[in-house]
């Protein structure tokens, strides 16, 4: 159609393209002259060369800029152990970074931890994500941090932002802080501004008040500043 520069595919198939990647869906239309792909229903995207498979109801790829975008119940999952959802996704195949905003959860199943935003961007390279805007982590079911703008560095295993958290642990311990750094394997905790509430919730609490500090939180000791409990 279009003068032969439109294909339309409308049984399920599957297309395998020079750069490493093989698309999987119920229906196809590939424009030749913009070089731009659309498929739709129970799409699946394996790329051979980045190692990771993208799922979802709708895709458009831009071929000659690189970049794919996911419309609804888009998942993805890589051979670093790491599974996302969202609505939609925009994957940059060049620089290797995928953004994923509405109802965003990341999983990450090496290390025990998931959290949940709105938007979240994750650079592969780098394995870096940041989310934007309110943000909930659950750490080894031990740990649960609420806050935003939260900045995970995989490699280092470090967790943190800038603006105000809470954090709750598994035993009814609260903590808020103006922002903090976390490192999951230590159990490690660093903030400034704290507030510690032991017992939370519970008849019998303490209050403590800390202009910083650092939390040993798998050995229950700490070293803070201007310290004033209530």
């Amino acid at each position: 159609t279009d003068n032969g520069n439109k294909f339309t595919g409308l049984n399920k198939g599957k297309i395998t393209t020079d750069n490493g990647l093989v698309i999987e869906a119920n229906t196809f239309e590939y424009d030749k002259k913009l070089n731009i792909l659309k498929a739709s229903g129970k799409v699946k995207i394996n790329d051979k060369i980045k190692e990771h498979i993208i799922y979802s109801d709708q895709i458009i790829y831009l071929k000659n800029e690189e970049k794919i975008f996911t419309y609804k119940n888009s998942k993805a999952v890589n051979n670093q152990g790491i599974i996302i959802d969202a609505n939609n996704f925009e994957f940059n195949k060049i620089l290797n970074i995928l953004n994923a905003n509405g109802n965003v959860k990341i999983e990450d199943t090496k290390n025990d931890f998931i959290i949940y935003a709105d938007d979240i961007t994750y650079l592969r390279n780098q394995e870096k994500i940041f989310t934007q805007g309110k943000t909930e982590a659950i750490i080894e079911s031990k740990y649960n941090f609420k806050s935003k703008n939260v900045v995970l560095l995989r490699n280092k295993m470090l967790l943190s932002s800038n603006d105000k958290t809470d954090i709750i642990d598994d035993k009814s311990q609260f903590f808020n802080l103006s922002k903090f750094v976390y490192s999951i394997n230590d159990e490690k905790l660093k903030g400034e501004n704290v507030i510690v509430i032991t017992n939370f919730n519970l008849p019998k609490s303490d209050k403590f008040y800390f202009s910083n500090g650092n939390f040993d939180l798998k050995n229950k000791s700490f070293t803070a500043k201007d310290t004033k409990i209530e």
